[in-house]
């Protein structure tokens, strides 16, 4: 039982705290706001002990207790003493009071101020394209080497990655491309069918599948669905120390893990690219030859006098770039994950957010590129 008690010695009135039994945390125990009260409520009382009777086992539910209570008479000015107190909780009492505090300064509470908020982010953003070009620089070395023939990848392998990026992404580019042309197809009718300019469906669509839309929805679906796998795969084998046993028995992380996935999506997005347009193109198709009197024949020769191999190797040239990139990105960030199961989602998002940011980015280059070559 946990009880207290007043004793009465000469002009000193104590309150004697009588601690016994089992104190765990999984048991029901008295709270000491209960015996603080009751210590305050009179105000005689100069001074508290501690009185340990037949106690038999403790956690740190004991402590918790014992603090709370050295606490309260600390700061209401009463006298307590813990040299009663057995010697291992005594030293856990004092441990706790040794602990240092943390303290948030007042700079950290501060809030930045706009300029201190750019060159964090620009900070931030230097050091990471640092360390993304250091590590596409170690690709690039792979792939020579890989060229040369110093580097070997195994070949069942290398062709179960070309079909899981390749065949198998071919539904969904399906889907989205002929949706996207079908799209582009629709709202050009809705304003070209004003000046009687229907038959310039079949270039808009045509020209924007194969330069611009076949090459970034392609990009964009291979962020989402490849680079993100790519990254979970890797992120989840850094968590289960895979790749560290990979590096112990003697494995180049690069040349075993990155180099086959970045050279089978770079192999595989110019295929799906040009599938992807042609796919946007039977989508404007149908909706030219429903909503207006084109033909078929019309519309199938109307594109093929638009588009010209320009347009064609504009958008091969990108999806190679993408693929790249894509893959690259999605290994590096794999690579990057720390050793919680968090970090693997908080991996693969940034992957795919990055991803689909550098394809924006590297379209915009280069459309500015092949305008100043007349492409």
């Amino acid at each position: 039982m946990t009880g207290i008690a007043e004793l009465k010695l000469g002009n000193e009135t104590i309150a004697i705290i009588s601690i016994s039994g089992t104190w765990s945390i999984y048991e029901k125990h008295p709270h000491a706001e209960e015996f603080i009260e009751t210590i305050l409520s009179k105000p005689s009382i100069q001074r508290v002990d501690l009185k340990f009777v037949d106690l038999k086992s403790w956690d740190s539910a004991l402590i918790n207790f014992l603090i709370r209570i050295l606490d309260s008479c600390k700061s209401k000015n009463l006298t307590i003493d813990i040299d009663n107190v057995p010697t291992g909780i005594r030293r856990l009492i004092e441990l706790s009071k040794t602990s240092p505090v943390r303290t948030t300064s007042p700079v950290s509470q501060r809030k930045p101020t706009i300029f201190e908020f750019v060159g964090r982010v620009g900070l931030l953003v230097f050091f990471s394209l640092k360390t993304f070009l250091g590590f596409v620089g170690k690709l690039l070395t792979g792939i020579v080497f890989f060229v040369r023939g110093k580097v070997k990848i195994r070949s069942r392998e290398f062709a179960l990655m070309l079909q899981d990026v390749g065949v198998k992404a071919l539904p969904i580019v399906f889907l989205i491309s002929f949706l996207v042309g079908l799209i582009i197809a629709f709202v050009s009718v809705l304003q070209l069918s004003q000046f009687g300019a229907n038959i310039y469906v079949a270039d808009l669509v045509g020209i924007a599948m194969m330069r611009e839309m076949g090459c970034i929805m392609t990009g964009i679906i291979m962020s989402g669905r490849t680079g993100a796998a790519f990254a979970a795969t890797i992120g989840t084998m850094m968590v289960n120390d895979e790749v560290d046993a990979l590096q112990t028995a003697g494995f180049s992380i690069i040349n075993f893990l990155a180099l086959p996935r970045v050279i089978a999506l770079t192999l595989m997005m110019p295929l799906l690219c040009i599938f992807s347009s042609f796919i946007g193109i039977l989508g404007g198709l149908c909706t030219a030859v429903s909503a207006t009197d084109l033909t078929i024949v019309r519309y199938c020769t109307q594109t093929a006098k638009a588009v010209c191999l320009n347009d064609f190797f504009v958008g091969i040239v990108k999806s190679c770039f993408f693929g790249f990139f894509i893959a690259a990105i999605g290994c590096q960030k794999g690579l990057q994950c720390r050793h919680s199961a968090e970090d693997v989602g908080l991996t693969t998002t940034t992957a795919v957010v990055t991803s689909i940011t550098a394809i924006i980015i590297m379209d915009a280059i280069f459309a500015v590129i092949f305008s100043l070559l007349g492409m």
